[in-house]
């Protein structure tokens, strides 16, 4: 439901992979998770992915052949056509994000700034190299990068402390790097769990999933304050809280003010915003 946007019917498609669809372009969304997140794919297209790999296609002879592979031809059926487009999609986000992480990676993460913040936290790293990205110029407009292991049904204060002391130096440390330029001052940070957590605790000093959630949004154009009203842990739905604000809304701010996208196209009619979220 959070990744797909249509919490009234069942999807294939992630509301950011529809946005794709509007114009599709490889080098439009970037994930920083080994595995594309369902986000990000539309019906006919999708983002990249820049994983482990890092993208990295063969060079030489190899390199040529599969650069060959993705060129269209008359004769190509549907599904050859389908698969020569994606190779397509896939030597043009090599040929554009391998150079710029490898220029990335070159650089001491210690030294660069905030480089070191979140310590070894894998949410840091994937935010170092979308800031690195942002500030060499390339022309993706949507970045997802994603922190795991937050399914705390025992155990739970330890755990979401250290994985929310994560998520804060990693995100403070981000948005002090991108107010030091041009570019990373047009940049809004977007963060939300996909799912949220039950009122009581279980049997084993953890709770178990829950529907409504806060979502939090920064950056240099986005009005401070908080939207909706503070969940009461006393009137709840079933056990959940009830949430004051539809997610939709949070969306739709984002697609209108950032994006420039009417969010009825993408969210399956719905037109909600947050209002003053944007100045």
């Amino acid at each position: 439901i959070w990744q797909c946007g249509s919490p009234g019917r069942p999807t294939t498609s992630g509301w950011l992979g529809r946005w794709l669809d509007l114009a599709p372009d490889p080098l439009l969304a970037l994930s920083l998770d080994p595995v594309l997140p369902p986000l990000l794919a539309g019906a006919t297209t999708a983002g990249s992915t820049l994983g482990r790999t890092r993208l990295a296609l063969p060079r030489g002879a190899a390199g040529r052949t599969v650069a060959g592979l993705a060129l269209p031809s008359s004769s190509d059926g549907p599904w050859q056509a389908a698969a020569a487009t994606s190779l397509a999609d896939l030597v043009t986000a090599s040929g554009t994000f391998r150079e710029a992480v490898a220029e990335i990676d070159e650089q001491d993460e210690t030294t660069s700034p905030g480089g070191s913040a979140g310590g070894q936290s894998g949410v840091a790293k994937q935010l170092q190299i979308v800031a690195g990205l942002i500030e060499l110029g390339v022309p993706t407009r949507v970045y997802s990068v994603s922190l795991g292991g937050f399914d705390t049904h025992s155990d739970e204060r330890g755990t979401q402390e250290r994985l929310l002391g994560q998520l804060d130096a990693a995100l403070s440390a981000f948005a002090a790097r991108m107010a030091t330029t041009d570019r990373g001052r047009q940049v809004v940070t977007m963060v939300y769990s996909e799912f949220g957590r039950r009122v009581h605790a279980n049997a084993s000093q953890g709770t178990d999933h829950g529907t409504a959630g806060p979502m939090f949004v920064f950056g240099r154009n986005v009005q401070g304050g908080r939207f909706g009203t503070a969940p009461s842990l006393t009137d709840l739905d079933a056990g959940d809280l009830r949430a004051s604000t539809d997610f939709r809304d949070v969306y739709g701010s984002v697609l209108s003010s950032v994006l420039g996208t009417e969010p009825e196209r993408v969210l399956d009619g719905w037109s909600g915003r947050v209002p003053t979220l944007f100045g």
